[in-house]
């Protein structure tokens, strides 16, 4: 006898309990799924814990010490970030790196744009030869191209020298790493080349992803040329460029190995820059402190500068 006709009720209510049982099994599943992702989270934040917030907090308290590594420490407060903020040498390597970012969004990120720009039209040969040349020097050791750079830039026997020469004038008295003046200028050009080529493989990859539709259309409407691509191209690309600047300018800060194989940042100061003098301060002069002090600087620095960066963006984009 089929009781499901008989009460349909019966029929009904075996039906919602095998429902509530799929539910019941679900939110079980989801339950475990949450504790099994917690718990694959607690070897990274207890990597993150150990290795960042803890050294964070030992780099904070050698600033507030006087020691040279080998004789007791003596707590001196806040003594190192007082004289590290009255240390002219300390602001010329601030200065020097912001100058520094500057010419690499100048020689480096905005030649990336432009060219990534042209590379991502359609019916462009070779595309992928310029990919892989002009990302090169991105994949060598900054100590290698930097002592290339410093042959190309030395005054006796360097390129830029013998086409000097070439040209009637005296290469020799040309030097650029040697210069006080145009010191990091050499360096923020051998700089700019290395991303030149990072940049553009990232924003072609961007341009590829626009809708050229758009671009059509903008077209048909009487865009010219320029008007098409800042008004229509670059808008699409927006979060590719917030990114890259931003990185770039951490990465910026973040340069040492080149600066010290082409100047050691010489002549007289002309080249310092911030992880140099860090560098300097602690294991040339000893003074493991102050050179925490810098370090916290620098630190906050960076992190300022991507909260107010990334708020900035944020008002733009609502």
């Amino acid at each position: 006898m089929n009781f499901s006709r008989r009460l349909p009720h019966v029929a009904a209510a075996r039906k919602e309990c095998v429902i509530m049982r799929k539910i019941g099994f679900k939110k079980s599943l989801y339950r475990n799924q949450i504790i099994m992702g917690y718990l694959l989270l607690i070897p990274a934040v207890a990597f993150f814990i150990i290795f960042f917030c803890y050294s964070l907090l030992q780099a904070f308290h050698y600033s507030t010490l006087d020691w040279n590594g080998v004789t007791a420490a003596t707590y001196v407060g806040l003594q190192n970030y007082v004289e590290l903020f009255t240390d002219p040498v300390f602001w010329k390597a601030f200065i020097n790196n912001v100058c520094y970012t500057i010419g690499i969004l100048i020689f480096g990120v905005v030649p990336g744009l432009l060219l990534a720009y042209i590379l991502s039209k359609p019916g462009i040969k070779g595309r992928t030869l310029f990919r892989s040349v002009y990302f090169f020097p991105r994949i060598i050791s900054a100590v290698v191209y930097g002592a290339v750079w410093k042959w190309i830039y030395d005054p006796r026997m360097g390129l830029v020298s013998k086409i000097i020469d070439m040209f009637g004038g005296n290469g020799s008295d040309f030097a650029i790493t040697g210069n006080v003046k145009t010191a990091m200028l050499g360096i923020t050009i051998t700089g700019g080349w290395t991303y030149f080529g990072f940049c553009m493989v990232i924003f072609i990859a961007a341009f590829m992803g626009t809708d050229l539709e758009l671009e059509e259309a903008a077209k048909l409407d009487g865009a010219n040329s320029r008007q098409v691509f800042f008004e229509v191209t670059l808008p699409q690309i927006k979060s590719v460029i917030n990114m890259v600047l931003v990185y770039t300018v951490i990465d910026c800060f973040k340069v040492y190995d080149l600066v010290l194989v082409m100047t050691s940042g010489g002549p007289n100061d002309a080249t310092q820059i911030m992880t140099y003098y860090i560098y300097k301060q602690a294991f040339s002069f000893n003074k493991f402190g102050y050179g925490s002090a810098a370090a916290i600087i620098l630190g906050i620095f960076m992190v300022l500068f991507t909260v107010i960066f990334n708020k900035t963006i944020g008002k733009e984009d609502n």
